[in-house]
């Protein structure tokens, strides 16, 4: 049956009344960016710690936390005026939020790669520990996200701090409107501010020594190349000879504190011209990312040739 010149005009609308336990989210201090289309279903799935740090930890959630201060910059709904004085909403404004973070320029130089159009979902991040999204009655999904765009990072001028600022706009109001779900730090097992971390880049720099049969690294923070990343284990690192995975001798990983290198013992006999390559890795969970404490870190060496 071809349903011509129907349109179901029903409108739900919600009744006002209220518990008395009132949820009160408090100030915005931050987002997780998703993937676009995320969702958890509401009776199955557990957003818990040990969730969302898989999920960091895989690269699809984002954490962009700890705003100094958040401002709505919705636009007022677009109305129409007729003679007879009778008004008409054309549009309502989409949700605008713009983030100010004191980061440093290194930290704004990586939030602006993730300038982007329809490229993310959006969680958002409350100081009082509560996360939003949207649901649909039976999945918790990120609101829809259109533009996030950081802007140019700031010097401060002896008044005002270095900061910067990143605005994201959502192209759905009525999601944002209507179809709120608000996930109260009291039913949360971790702190959403305290407990999590995004992934950080750290520069690896390998070289490989046949007269040793050993391979060394150096794993610095890529935001800071005098800082040394500490209590890496032989189970956060893969490493290929000639491009070929080979197992790290068991507790041979050591630390020299006065080089500030690594080095350990492959299983293969390394020779002159062999190609070695470090890389941060969690074997279990078979991603390039490695977990080490409560933190994530990410790098993978220079392809290094061997020498005698």
């Amino acid at each position: 049956m071809v349903l011509l010149n129907q349109k179901n005009c029903l409108t739900e609308r919600k009744n006002l009344g209220l518990s008395d336990c009132i949820i009160q989210e408090g100030r915005l201090t931050g987002k997780i960016l998703v993937p676009k289309g995320w969702s958890i279903d509401l009776t199955a799935g557990d957003f818990d710690l040990a969730y969302v740090n898989s999920q960091i930890q895989l690269g699809t959630f984002i954490p962009i936390l700890g705003a100094v201060e958040a401002t709505n910059g919705t636009p007022e709904a677009t109305i129409e005026e007729f003679q007879g004085g009778v008004k008409s909403v054309v549009r309502n404004g989409l949700p605008e939020f713009t983030f100010k973070y004191l980061k440093g320029w290194l930290f704004s130089n990586a939030l602006y790669t993730y300038n982007s159009f329809q490229a993310y979902d959006v969680l958002f991040v409350f100081e009082s520990g509560a996360v939003a999204g949207a649901t649909n009655g039976t999945t918790l999904s990120g609101f829809d996200l259109g533009m996030i765009n950081s802007n140019t990072y700031m010097f401060t001028d002896g008044a005002t701090s270095s900061s910067v600022s990143t605005t994201i706009q959502l192209i759905n109001a009525t999601q944002f409107n209507s179809q709120v779900a608000i996930l109260d730090a009291s039913v949360l097992d971790f702190n959403i501010n305290t407990d999590i971390f995004p992934i950080t880049d750290i520069t690896l720099i390998a070289r490989g020594d046949a007269s040793e049969n050993k391979v060394f690294f150096k794993a610095q923070f890529s935001t800071n190349r005098s800082s040394n990343l500490g209590g890496i284990a032989i189970a956060n690192l893969r490493f290929t000879v000639n491009g070929v995975v080979d197992v790290i001798t068991a507790l041979s990983l050591v630390f020299d504190a006065i080089t500030n290198e690594w080095s350990f013992t492959p299983t293969a006999t390394l020779v002159a011209d062999d190609t070695v390559q470090v890389q941060l890795f969690d074997a279990i969970n078979s991603v390039a990312t490695a977990k080490i404490g409560n933190r994530f870190y990410k790098g993978t060496s220079n392809i290094a040739i061997t020498g005698n």
